[in-house]
């Protein structure tokens, strides 16, 4: 079961028409419409749209056995850590710790947490790339390595500022985006953007 056919799912649960989805996600119900067909991916900022719209969290539409942990146990080995005392450093409670340990996605607040404490992108945290600083765009990786401002090495110390582009360019080899999918980049990395500043 896709993104797309979950989301539907749920909001037949709630009893809502497409129509009211979209209206209280703020998005256009052709839109939703080819989101539950899963012709379009929505972008991180519109799932966590829907799922506050159907009062559920954004992971219910994941599917847990695209989750690998992998690569944030390594993270944690890096660092002489072990979940438990990762959960401790980062006041994570042992139901978000349990759900990690199964390979099921905690609350988006525990995975900011772990995002920003090891300085890297949601989709290396939950297996999706290899790299820290990409992020997966349908069935390709994107470096985000750039976009995001740096950490400040001391708490106190500025946040370094970038400028992010008001149009980018996304294409791959012998693929172009269309406008509305180069549109749901620039969305993301600018949620992504958003996150680092406060």
């Amino acid at each position: 079961m896709g993104v797309g056919e979950r989301i539907k799912k749920v909001r037949k649960q709630k009893g809502l028409t497409q129509v009211k989805l979209a209206e209280k996600a703020g998005i256009s119900r052709s839109y939703l419409a080819d989101v539950e067909s899963d012709r379009y991916n929505p972008s991180l900022t519109t799932l966590m749209d829907l799922a506050h719209a159907l009062n559920v969290t954004a992971s219910c539409f994941l599917d847990d056995k695209e989750i690998d942990f992998r690569n944030l146990i390594q993270l944690c080995k890096k660092n002489d850590l072990s979940l438990d005392s990762l959960g401790e450093l980062l006041e994570i409670s042992s139901k978000e710790l349990a759900h990690i340990k199964s390979n099921k996605l905690p609350s988006e607040g525990t995975m900011f947490k772990i995002i920003d404490h090891f300085d890297c992108t949601r989709d290396y945290i939950i297996g999706k790339t290899d790299s820290p600083d990409n992020v997966v765009f349908e069935e390709n990786s994107i470096s985000a390595s750039g976009l995001i401002p740096k950490r400040p090495e001391k708490l106190g110390d500025p946040i370094e500022l970038i400028n992010i582009p008001s149009t980018i360019a996304a294409h791959f080899e012998n693929m172009n985006f269309t406008e509305e999918e180069t549109e749901e980049i620039s969305n993301f990395i600018n949620f992504i953007a958003s996150k680092r500043k406060k």
